[in-house]
């Protein structure tokens, strides 16, 4: 509806222009009725001449007669022997046909397009002078008196004596006489003078050359009240030009008619050219402005739409850590009673909060994470790891589920085990994860082989994760389905093994966002094998090889923890976690605590929750690092709700040494801390010992 009213305004608009030009040409026309228009002539043969008896005649009045017939206008012509520009400003005359074009020269003047032009030409005595001559230096230059023609000749003969004459004629007798060296006169009046010859130039041999740099465009001038009467007879000029008439007067006056031609035509392209350059200038710069206001409407559209994925991504984070830091309460304890006595059906209860809880948690990362895909504010986190060792992390992670439905799940691992790359660890870990937690999701008998191979060049290794399981299969013809959001194999695969059909997509956009790509087989009744393929840069590889599931544990025992959790439950989950790996834990509820806890006594690692109250765990992190030594060198390790990639790098840059996501994973946890344990105990045996003199 909106496009119609602009499309229907501007058609109004542009009949009402119409309307009103149609109606500014009638009454012009109108108001040509029955007035005449007085226009200026001198004797400026063959333009123009005063013949006695009859008046006017020459080139020029032939032109303007016929132009103005054309036009409907109708013209007296006046005699004026001193020029016309001043009768023109006097008021005595309307009109004069020839004017040398200087377009903002003669401000209370009107001058049209040019119609014609002039050359120049030197004229001398071939007895005084060779016909190559061109160094007129400190010679004797003739020329007709006027402005315009004195304007011409100083800038033309600069060192030259000028003699200004009256006319044309009287400039060609000085050369004949002597006084002059060479006269500098036009050449459409010099055809007739030398046709004439004055009586002193009867026996002299005259040599003409055109003065190439010389050429004058001449146009027709108007009092301003009549510009709209010259604008319409310099438009008559140029039917007269396409029609042939303007060169049949040229054959009557001059000589040189051909040349006349050629010069009115090269000056008629000339004027289509430039009507034609105005026309393109207006156009370009209509779409320059279109083209303008269309790129900031983007840069608008483009601000707008960054401030919300900038709120969309505050939003994500907020509810991820709203959501997980209860479910942290709700895991964390059900693995602590899980560690506890308890009879077969408690355990079967447990195990099912347990369970739900993670089940919970999966969907909330995958709703999460296809929102942040969809809002573009998905962000990689670069950083070294190795491919190995999370095969086997994720391995440890899904025993437990393989093992409750009777499933063998194991691993094997393609080259060099110690081999690192520098990738996002985490989005990797989640797509092989997926694959694997699908695997045993769809699978009652068997089991799922995780098969990794890296295959190492100069700067890059091709990692290729394969994940085969013995379970239901996938026709043949719903291969491309079951990556489609919401989409699995079939309605009954939903209502039996649950699901929201979003970890497929996420896992595909994700390979996609490394450049990585995902491809399957399979055949109802026959399992399937889905293969995650990605070029990463390759790092410097581990020392050492890749441990076990049961080496992965590193025994705590002794090591002073600090624990800061403002969220109680959390506080006691933790702790309890951190007691039973063998720790001495220390709790601080907020990040101030923390800092002056830090300042009086000695803790091997600080586990810092990231957003708390009063002073966060980013400042906290800030300040105690501030402190002096040895306090402010201990080993910090985010351990929070937020798990985006934003977070990550936020900690790290607020001087944390790692990184670790409620809920809390025991392993992960364990291992976490006793590799930062190994590696500030290998920096203090490698660390030069004191000198004393």
């Amino acid at each position: 509806m909106r496009r119609r009213r602009l499309w229907l305004a501007a058609a109004l608009i542009g009949a009402a222009t119409l309307t009103y030009a149609t109606w500014r040409t009638y009454e012009a026309g109108r108001s040509d009725v029955g007035k005449v228009y007085r226009i200026a002539y001198d004797s400026t043969p063959p333009h123009y001449d005063h013949v006695p008896g009859k008046g006017a005649a020459g080139f020029a009045v032939d032109v303007m007669n016929e132009a103005a017939r054309r036009a409907g206008v109708r013209l007296e012509w006046v005699y004026l022997g001193n020029g016309a520009r001043a009768a023109l400003l006097a008021g005595q005359v309307d009109l004069s046909p020839l004017g040398y074009y200087r377009p903002g020269s003669y401000p209370s003047l009107h001058q049209t397009r040019p119609w014609t032009e002039d050359y120049h030409v030197l004229v001398w005595d071939k007895a005084r002078f060779s016909s190559d001559a061109s160094d007129w230096a400190g010679r004797k230059v003739a020329h007709v008196g006027r402005v315009a023609s004195a304007e011409m000749a100083a800038s033309r003969f600069k060192g030259s004596t000028l003699l200004p004459a009256k006319s044309r004629l009287e400039a060609l007798r000085t050369v004949c006489t002597g006084a002059a060296d060479v006269a500098f006169v036009d050449l459409r009046v010099i055809e007739s003078a030398l046709l004439e010859r004055p009586d002193e130039c009867g026996r002299v041999r005259f040599h003409v050359q055109q003065s190439a740099d010389s050429v004058d465009r001449l146009s027709l001038f108007a009092r301003p009240a009549v510009a709209a009467v010259a604008e319409r007879m310099r438009d008559s000029i140029d039917t007269m030009i396409d029609d042939g008439s303007f060169v049949t007067i040229a054959d009557r006056w001059f000589v040189f008619s051909g040349a006349e031609l050629r010069n009115v035509t090269r000056l008629q392209q000339s004027n289509q050219q430039l009507r034609w350059l105005t026309a393109l200038c207006a156009a370009m710069a209509i779409a320059i402005g279109a083209l303008a206001i269309l790129i900031r409407k983007l840069r608008d559209a483009r601000a707008t739409a960054d401030r919300a994925r900038v709120l969309q991504a505050e939003f994500l984070a907020n509810v991820s850590h709203e959501i997980r830091t209860p479910m942290n309460g709700v895991i964390g304890a059900a693995e602590i009673v899980l560690d506890s006595d308890l009879s077969a059906e408690q355990r079967d209860y447990v195990e099912t909060v347990r369970d739900s809880a993670l089940t919970q948690l999966e969907l909330l990362n995958q709703i999460l994470d296809q929102s942040k895909l969809d809002s573009g504010v998905m962000v990689l986190d670069i950083e070294a790891f190795s491919p190995a060792r999370l095969i086997v992390q994720i391995e440890r992670t899904f025993q437990h589920a393989a093992a409750r439905k009777g499933l063998w799940l194991r691993h094997s691992i393609e080259g060099d085990p110690a081999g690192c790359v520098k990738g996002d660890q985490l989005r990797i870990r989640q797509i092989v994860s997926n694959l694997v937690g699908n695997a045993i999701k769809f699978t009652s008998n068997g089991g799922v082989d995780i098969r990794l191979a890296i295959k190492r060049s100069t700067d890059t290794s091709e990692i290729i994760v394969t994940v085969a399981d013995t379970g239901i299969g996938i026709p043949v013809e719903q291969h491309a389905s079951v990556f489609e959001r919401f989409r699995q194999a079939d309605s009954s695969t939903t209502r039996r093994y649950g699901g929201t059909g979003l970890g497929l997509t996420i896992a595909q956009h994700l390979a996609q966002l490394m450049s990585g790509e995902i491809s399957l087989r399979s055949a109802r009744g026959e399992g399937s094998q889905f293969t995650f393929r990605v070029q990463l840069p390759t790092a410097a590889p581990e020392s050492g090889s890749v441990a076990r599931p049961e080496q992965t544990v590193g025994a705590l025992d002794g090591q002073r923890v600090l624990l800061v959790e403002d969220n109680a439950v959390n506080r006691k989950v933790a702790s309890e976690i951190l007691r039973k790996l063998g720790a001495v834990v220390t709790v601080a509820v907020d990040g101030r605590e923390a800092v002056a806890v830090c300042s009086e006594s000695t803790f091997d690692v600080v586990l810092m929750d990231c957003h708390m109250p009063e002073m966060d765990g980013y400042a906290a992190t800030a300040a105690i690092r501030d402190l002096p030594a040895p306090a402010r060198d201990v080993p910090i390790v985010a351990l929070t709700a937020g798990v985006s990639s934003e977070e990550r790098r936020a900690a790290l840059a607020a001087g944390m040494s790692a990184f670790l996501a409620k809920p809390i994973n025991r392993e992960e946890l364990a291992s976490t801390l006793a590799g930062l344990a190994r590696s500030r105990q290998a920096a203090l045996d490698t660390a030069p010992s004191p000198r004393y003199t």
